[in-house]
């Protein structure tokens, strides 16, 4: 038998790149760091209750792909429709912004302050458009200062950690849903239009946590003879004289171990693949890499004896001195994720690592942050049953200006190795979604199977929409 093609990484791009494989009938072996698979899908455990590491939901426009997860594992779905909110300044909005909510909950004054803000981009527009190659530059260009001020500008901020005219305009046109700022204008007039939607509002999701989507696929896998090594992180790449990787070290609590390959699928950060590609050093190599940065999050789950809080699936705090960036609900996706009769609140905490957010006692956290809440209006103290922490180092990728050329380079230096592919949101430097996840290790796989390497492109260009990322999404009927 030839040698496995080795998978870097055991989330949803790494373990389709290895459900594909399988169903081509080679061998293929997983590393993945964590004691569970899913990546930044697993789900935690604690004491009855189920957290997610973030906000999770599987929406895809890719039939065939949407088909094949639920032959597998379409008992385990429940289909929820989502509910969000912004709240701002001591005002709740819905999001995405609205044309009538903002009339009604901005007032006639601040109305028609964003109006008029709104107005004098357009009228500008002409003589000196404005620079949005930034974030900052691309929503002002398109929304206006006072709507940046009021919701844009101190949420990116707080997220980010650095300044939104410090971000690439890649960001805001990937995330943020436009609204007709004219319908605005009507409305605070009296008149009415149709609203257009465009997020996708219903999904699939996993009674158990997105983590049940993944230990699922993982057990299907193993059963199918995949070797999937948990707890175990890499640590080098033997590389060849004829320049390919012909086998990955790796560590696990403290064996160290190695395994030939016949190729390397890898879905771990860029930069750190890179480094085990040149173990020697390159100086321009490793400034591009420390330059590849990714936000760290802190998630404070608080167990509550509550049947709920809220409707929301997701609240969002744009609030400067809140330092919580989202509120989740779990329960709103699956009843499941909670006791019956309790519910539970996830608090998400843009970080970094090693700082005192990173670093603090969950006591002292919970203390803090249900002072925050109590000043946005949830007075949960005396329902506090207990709370516990998840973190993620590799939460966000932050699209600092010039970030491409960072990954240009980083990647032109990938395609020297014919055997190694790159893929995913950490192995390609992208902020994608769990379906874009999975299509990129499906494709990886494939031209591993056939040694493509010239269609490399494919994946680092899937997805790469001008878009917002969610408009044409589907969900099962």
């Amino acid at each position: 038998m030839c040698d496995p093609i080795v998978v870097l990484g055991g989330g949803p791009c790494g373990l389709s790149a290895a459900w594909e494989l399988a169903d081509l009938g080679l061998p293929v072996r997983v590393i993945e760091k964590e004691w569970a698979p899913g990546g930044l899908c697993a789900t935690v455990e604690q004491e009855g209750w189920r957290f997610d590491l973030g906000g999770h939901r599987f929406i895809t426009s890719n039939e065939k792909l949407q088909h094949r997860v639920l032959t597998l594992m379409g008992d385990i779905f429940v289909e929820a429709e989502r509910r969000s909110v912004v709240l701002a300044g001591g005002r709740r909005f819905r999001y995405p912004l609205e044309a009538r909510d903002l009339a009604k909950n901005l007032g006639l004054f601040e109305g028609a302050r964003a109006i008029a803000g709104w107005g004098s981009e357009v009228l500008r527009r002409p003589f000196a458009r404005r620079d949005d190659r930034t974030f900052e530059g691309w929503v002002t260009a398109r929304f206006g200062r006072p709507l940046y001020d009021r919701f844009f500008g101190p949420y990116t901020q707080k997220l980010w950690g650095m300044p939104p005219s410090e971000i690439s305009g890649d960001w805001a046109a990937q995330r943020i849903s436009l609204i007709n700022l004219g319908d605005v204008a009507l409305r605070l007039a009296g008149l009415r239009r149709s609203e257009v939607r465009t997020y996708a509002r219903r999904y699939l999701y996993p009674r158990l946590g997105m983590g049940q989507m993944f230990a699922r696929l993982a057990t299907s896998l193993e059963d199918r003879d995949v070797g999937i090594d948990l707890g175990s992180e890499v640590t080098g790449l033997e590389r060849m004289r004829d320049g390919r990787i012909g086998a990955v070290r790796f560590r696990c609590g403290s064996f160290e171990c190695e395994v030939p390959c016949s190729a390397v699928i890898s879905t771990i950060p860029l930069g750190t693949l890179v480094r085990h590609l040149r173990p020697e050093g390159d100086a321009e190599l490793d400034v591009h890499a420390r330059r590849l940065r990714f936000r760290a999050l802190r998630f404070l789950n608080i167990r509550l004896d509550l049947p709920e809080v809220s409707e929301n699936t997701w609240t969002y705090v744009s609030d400067r001195d809140v330092p919580v960036s989202r509120i989740q609900e779990p329960r709103n996706r699956s009843p499941e994720m909670a006791p019956a009769g309790r519910t539970s609140l996830m608090l998400e905490i843009p970080c970094e690592k090693g700082d005192r957010t990173w670093s603090a006692d969950d006591a002292e956290l919970l203390s803090e942050m249900l002072g925050h809440l109590r000043g946005l209006g949830f007075d949960l103290d005396r329902h506090v049953l207990g709370a516990a922490s998840t973190w993620v180092e590799h939460g966000y990728p932050i699209y600092h200006l010039g970030y491409r050329e960072d990954c240009e380079a980083l990647l032109t230096e990938v395609d020297r190795f014919e055997n190694v592919w790159t893929a995913g949101r950490q192995g390609l430097f992208r902020y994608i979604f769990m379906d874009a996840a999975m299509e990129m290790g499906i494709e990886a796989a494939r031209q591993a199977a056939t040694g493509r390497r010239g269609d490399r492109g494919r994946i680092y260009e899937h997805r790469r929409e001008k878009q917002l990322l969610e408009t044409q999404a589907l969900t099962a009927a």
